[in-house]
């Protein structure tokens, strides 16, 4: 019997996030035809328990801080001895470490660009740049990373290929609770959601609880300033159960690639509010499948949120359209499928 495909994964970890988690999915959903190793350049994270030894073994190279020779001869090693047929990268730093150690092995390069950390993207646009040199294929998540890709890393638009995000939609089946007045969002406690901004527009909004779930750096800094009525629950594991509580999702990014917790939230059918930045106005069309407001307005996101609190016939409306388009484009079979064809095509 032919033996399967091996395609190497390479994040910095399968630590609790958006890029993380297609990655774990894509792993989890592929078909037979491949087999996989993921590659954790720093530690394996939270999620790699979720990856069956059936499905591949993941790999910790325990990075150092700042530029770590070592990982480009020990990530060629490693692909040498697994016989990977494509490395895939995710992101600019996987992407420089796994393209430049392909060049050590016959193996090619898949690399998808997910987003950019607020004040890195200058060097995230340079390290792209040096791997694109080594890149069979390019992967976007949406049309406004695809247009960097091509204008700032040098990536020829005929090997660039926009894939959106896909998520488990079965996992969010939870009914809906009797409508309330809970605010929510998901997500990393960073810089990049602006979660400051939603904590000054729900200060002006009377009776309302707001609910944070997820951890990162930020958090100590927005519990001080946030009110009694805000609510910080770390990670959980009851997406499902905790977003089916929540009567507005709010997402107040300045910038996004195309967020998983967007799609969930969609899938779960909550009247959404988002900022008009990457991949949400890919997702929310305004009026249609929620309502989009201007980045770093602090009154307009007020206006929505209240808008949809008040008016509970337009909030199930626009929920109700999210849940139906991302049952329609956004399934992780959907996502698996698109990049099952990029991976035969190399492999080929």
């Amino acid at each position: 019997m032919p033996q399967p495909n091996t395609i190497m994964q390479v994040v910095l970890s399968l630590r609790v996030g958006g890029l993380e988690r297609v990655v774990v999915d894509l792993v989890d959903h592929a078909s037979d035809d491949f087999r996989f190793v993921v590659c954790c350049l720093e530690e394996p994270g939270l999620w790699a328990s979720e990856i069956p030894p059936k499905r591949g073994k993941v790999v910790a190279l325990h990075k150092k801080p700042g530029v770590d020779w070592r990982l480009f001869w020990k990530i060629a090693k490693l692909a040498r001895a697994e016989k990977v047929g494509v490395i895939h990268t995710h992101n600019s730093t996987a992407h420089l470490y796994g393209a430049v150690a392909a060049r050590l092995t016959r193996a090619h390069v898949l690399h998808t660009e997910h987003g950019k950390n607020i004040g890195e993207e200058t060097r995230y646009y340079r390290l792209n740049y040096i791997a694109a040199q080594f890149t069979d294929f390019t992967v976007a998540v949406s049309e406004k990373n695809a247009e960097i890709a091509t204008r700032r890393e040098g990536v020829d638009p005929r090997k660039l290929k926009v894939i959106p995000n896909g998520i488990r939609i079965d996992r969010f089946t939870t009914p809906r609770h009797e409508p309330g007045r809970c605010v929510g969002t998901v997500g990393r406690l960073v810089p990049e959601k602006n979660y400051p901004l939603l904590l000054r527009a729900v200060a002006g909004i009377r009776d309302v609880n707001v609910v944070f779930v997820g951890d990162g750096p930020l958090r100590g800094e927005l519990q001080k300033h946030a009110g009694p009525n805000v609510s910080f629950l770390g990670q959980r594991t009851d997406i499902a159960e905790l977003l089916a509580g929540f009567d507005v999702f709010v997402l107040s990014s300045t910038t996004e690639g195309m967020s998983i917790a967007l799609l969930e939230a969609m899938a779960a059918g909550c009247p959404i509010v988002v900022t008009a930045v990457g991949g949400n106005v890919e997702l929310i069309q305004h009026m249609q499948t929620g309502l989009v407001v201007p980045p770093n307005d602090e009154a307009a996101l007020r206006n929505a949120m209240e808008r949809l609190l008040s008016d509970r016939a337009l909030a199930a409306r626009l929920g109700a359209a999210a849940r139906a388009a991302v049952e329609k484009h956004y399934s992780v079979r959907a996502m698996t499928e698109r990049y099952e064809q990029l991976w035969h095509q190399l492999t080929a």
